[in-house]
């Protein structure tokens, strides 16, 4: 979406000369994260008048967020110069277009800048409720497909059935780690694994698992460093932008780092449940 800026009151922007020594510029950083995009947008505003507004509660910084090819659209609000949104990176697709701007959140009468252009000086100028007070220039964000990567979660994760064992068990001294279940338990994870609840039943079996093996590696990496396991846990932080030395040395902790890496399964499972329940009602 393209804002006009030619609007019939005084608008900061650099493509006009409504005010004088101002200007309202941003600057915006994306990351991909877990399946999450992550934007913060950091503003930098030269007007006296236009930042009283904003300390008053009268104005605020927003941050329109769209996406053409998915229909996606979001705004965040602050009377803070940094905002920041996180994003489904499934919503999104193509690239984004991020249009800052300075809005009024209350109706503004009698306004008056001292560096309003000398045109408006004598001109009675009200804003209502939703008025741009300044445009930034629009910033658009290429978002790159991500190729499938040969090396992945599941690819390092096999659950395999054990006929003399009353408990699951974790093996990690191969190039997979072995989850291994009791025959009835196991039949069952291979009956459900594939239906409407399959998320809920990944999770019951995958988080558990993690976490014994982070918090076992938390403890001593060595012997395990040449596992293929190992190296595609270590692939998947590092290319999500944190590295998984902070999940060994506790700055990430464990259960958060299981959840990162299954992308939140918790909030997947109680969605499916949720469903069904809605479904028997």
């Amino acid at each position: 979406m393209r804002f006009n800026s030619n609007l019939p009151y005084p608008v900061l922007n650099k493509e006009n000369d409504n005010y004088l020594a101002s200007r309202f510029e941003v600057e915006v950083k994306a990351e991909k994260s877990f399946g999450q995009v992550k934007l913060e947008m950091f503003c930098t505003l030269e007007n006296e008048g236009i930042k009283k507004l904003i300390e008053e509660g009268n104005a605020a910084f927003v941050m329109h967020i769209e996406c053409p090819q998915t229909s996606y659209r979001s705004i965040v609000k602050s009377n803070m110069p940094s905002l920041s949104a996180h994003i489904d990176d499934q919503r999104l697709r193509g690239k984004m277009e991020i249009r800052p701007f300075i809005i009024a959140t209350t109706t503004i009468e009698n306004y008056t800048n001292i560096q309003l252009n000398d045109f408006y000086r004598d001109l009675p100028l009200t804003f209502e409720k939703g008025n741009m007070l300044a445009i930034a220039e629009a910033i658009d964000i290429i978002l790159h497909e991500e190729s499938t990567e040969t090396q992945n979660l599941p690819s390092i994760i096999t659950v395999r059935r054990v006929e003399k064992s009353e408990h699951m068990n974790i093996q990690m001294s191969s190039d997979q780690i072995l989850i291994e279940l009791p025959k009835g338990i196991y039949d069952k994870y291979a009956e459900y694994a594939g239906s409407r609840l399959k998320d809920t039943i990944l999770a019951t079996v995958f988080t558990p698992c993690l976490v014994d093996v982070f918090h076992t590696l938390k403890e001593d990496t060595s012997g395990y460093e040449d596992y293929k396991w190992y190296q595609v846990l270590v692939q998947i932080f590092d290319n999500n932008n944190i590295p998984f030395s902070q999940v060994l040395d506790g700055t990430v902790p464990v259960i958060q780092a299981v959840q990162l890496v299954l992308r939140n399964p918790l909030e997947k499972s109680f969605k499916e449940i949720e469903k069904l329940i809605k479904e028997e009602d």
